[in-house]
């Protein structure tokens, strides 16, 4: 999935240099940003990581669950997140099943292509 749209950076708390805000990312702005979407999310790997012109993007990966009335699918992601100038966007790259074991066993054998996809995200300067 990819997806982007607008940033206000006028709006209570929104940094203005969203360079900065990018690098100084924390588990926690995960977690209030894309962890929201999700019943449960525990965030590893964070780091940081540059586009080709030096401007930087987050990569990380998520466990999670999502719980709808009487079921609860597992899942793992890949994501690289960045917020440019009036805009932010993403990559997440997933997969989920019924059990955290069978999500394991479906990661496997596309982590790797999986990885290429996320750094391979480029957010165009505005």
């Amino acid at each position: 999935m990819v997806s982007a749209s607008l940033y206000d950076q006028s709006a209570p708390g929104s940094p203005s240099d969203t360079g900065k805000f990018i690098e100084g990312w924390s588990m926690s702005n995960w977690k209030k940003t894309i962890g929201a979407s999700f019943s449960t999310a525990d965030f590893s790997n964070d780091r940081l990581a540059r586009f080709p012109d030096g401007y930087p993007v987050r990569l990380a990966d998520v466990d999670f669950t999502v719980r709808a009335e009487n079921a609860t699918f597992y899942g793992h992601s890949r994501f690289a997140f960045s917020v440019r100038g009036p805009r932010y966007g993403y990559v997440n790259c997933n997969v989920m099943g019924t059990s955290p074991e069978q999500v394991a066993q479906m990661w496997a054998p596309v982590a790797d292509k999986a990885e290429h996809v996320v750094k391979s995200f480029i957010l165009d300067a505005p």
